[in-house]
């Protein structure tokens, strides 16, 4: 309805009241008879029952303005928590990334130690190999004894123990790698409940391209109430305007007060005084705008009840839009909830992770550098091993060439004091011949002696032995000179290759 309707409330004013419609097509100069009043009265009594539609108005107004003040509590309560939601989760994400970096970490430079640890063995593996395949030259051995090998002089028990005291720690790096593991999925599934969680809570989306439509809303109810107001004020100026013409006409209180039972009375007084006297020209007036009134009754009444509804309606979308506030601060409530107790195994988590950490650097770390150590440190001295047996094969052939010239030098000395022996015996016999005759033996006691003989013969490094051992002491010397064996020339030239590779 453009304009709500105006009728006059007494008739001093008529002149000034404008009517229901203005633009109505209505026959204005057909003259109201009596009947026509009391219909018009009765119509405009029956429409101020929509009173009970502003009732209802004022009620929904109401509610609307407690509930514009929950919205904004609300709206507010649940940016709050959604911000300290999101924070906490920063939060909580933040610990999770930093599990896993100590993790990478720890991880990385366990790789590269296992790395290590596996070429150190893998080396002190092939030197083990060579002495398993270097075979003890069967003149070195005691004869009718097994092949041995030089593998057979070391204490591979040494080896064995280490090997299983780094599996050991591994094998507890792993356990520890492991309630670690157990204890990040755990945290995991915490978290992904939490996010499942937070998107299942009932979005009011709040932002300034779509703010809380609850203004908006409470704004066109109250402009609703304010139009209804004037159109029931329009109606009640109308119900005036009647109860005036009735009174202004003959007979027309009592028509009216049979046909609704009640006196005519105007709206604001129950205790009207007689009505004014007015000139027939006004009262001709008052009844034409009475009449282009009247047929705007019905349209005004359905635009009250227009009005409440569309009221009603509004209020709903106010209640579904508080319900969704109430369900997203139920929900966020809940998920604070949430957070307190995942906070709250945050602890664990962190301790499993500084143990894990402890773990790394007291045993693993350490254990596995002094491993890499020892696997070194062991391939070293079997590596020289190796190497001093090639040297002590090469020291035998050298020990065994000067051994021999030796030998030759003595066989030549002895050759040379046996000839010399010889002449000074062959000299002594031709002066005796020569001389013996005319000497007397007591003239020197050693004229007739035979000449000193001398050996040259190895000398026992066994201490010197009492009477009657002699020919003892010579097989033990004689088994010292077998003690330096005769080794082949290729296994010389062998065991010069390899001591020449590792110098």
């Amino acid at each position: 309805m453009a304009s709500p309707p105006s009728p006059a409330s007494s008739a001093s004013s008529v002149g000034s009241r404008r009517s229901l419609d203005a633009d109505a097509d209505v026959d204005a100069d057909r003259p109201q008879t009596l009947p026509d009043l009391v219909n018009h009265f009765v119509a405009s009594k029956r429409s101020l029952n929509t009173q009970t539609i502003l009732w209802r108005a004022n009620d929904i107004v109401t509610s609307a303005r407690e509930l514009l003040e929950e919205n904004a509590i609300l709206s507010a309560k649940n940016a709050s928590i959604r911000n300290i939601v999101d924070e906490q989760m920063d939060a909580l994400e933040a610990v999770r990334r930093g599990i896993d970096v100590i993790e990478a970490d720890v991880q990385n430079e366990f790789k590269q130690l296992l790395h290590d640890l596996d070429t150190s063995f893998s080396g002190l593996q092939s030197t083990l190999a060579v002495l398993r395949d270097t075979p003890i030259e069967s003149v070195l051995q005691p004869p009718n004894t097994s092949q041995k090998h030089l593998f057979d002089f070391i204490d591979s028990s040494t080896v064995t123990n280490l090997k299983d005291s780094l599996r050991a720690c591994i094998d507890r790096y792993n356990e520890a790698r492991t309630a670690l593991d157990d204890s990040k999925d755990n945290f995991d599934t915490a978290l992904d409940n939490l996010y499942s969680s937070i998107q299942n809570v009932p979005l009011t989306p709040l932002t300034t391209s779509h703010p809380s439509p609850i203004p908006s809303l409470y704004h066109h109810l109250e402009g609703h109430a304010k139009e209804a107001a004037q159109a029931f004020q329009s109606l009640v100026q109308h119900y005036d305007l009647c109860v005036t013409a009735l009174r202004h006409t003959e007979g027309g209180a009592a028509a009216a007060t049979k046909a609704t039972g009640d006196e005519p009375v105007p709206s604001g007084d129950q205790h009207a005084p007689p009505p004014e006297p007015i000139s027939e020209e006004e009262r001709q007036e008052m009844l034409s705008v009475l009449a282009k009134d009247a047929l705007e009754v019905d349209d005004v009444v359905s635009e009250i009840r227009e009005r409440g509804s569309e009221m009603s309606f509004l209020l709903s979308q106010v209640d579904n839009h508080i319900t969704q506030l109430r369900n997203e601060d139920s929900a966020l409530g809940s998920i604070l909830k949430m957070i307190t107790q995942v906070t709250a195994e945050v602890k664990s988590h962190m301790v499993t992770t500084r143990s894990f950490h402890a773990h790394w650097l007291e045993d693993t770390h350490p254990n596995l550098l002094s491993g890499i150590e020892e696997w070194e440190s062991q391939r070293d001295f079997y590596e020289r091993f190796d190497l001093a047996y090639a040297e002590l094969l090469v020291e035998i052939s050298s020990r065994r060439r000067r051994h021999d010239k030796a030998k030759r030098k003595a066989e030549e000395a002895q050759k040379e004091l046996d000839r010399l022996h010889a002449e000074d015996e062959r000299a002594r016999e031709q002066f005796a011949l020569t001389q013996g005759d005319f000497l007397p033996l007591d003239i020197w006691p050693g004229l007739r002696d035979p000449p000193r003989r001398y050996e040259v013969r190895p000398v026992s490094r066994i201490p010197e032995q009492e009477d009657g051992e002699d020919q003892r002491a010579e097989e033990d010397v004689e088994a010292e000179v077998r003690s330096i064996p005769q080794l082949e020339r290729n296994v010389v030239e062998r065991a010069l290759t390899r001591v020449k590779q590792r110098m």
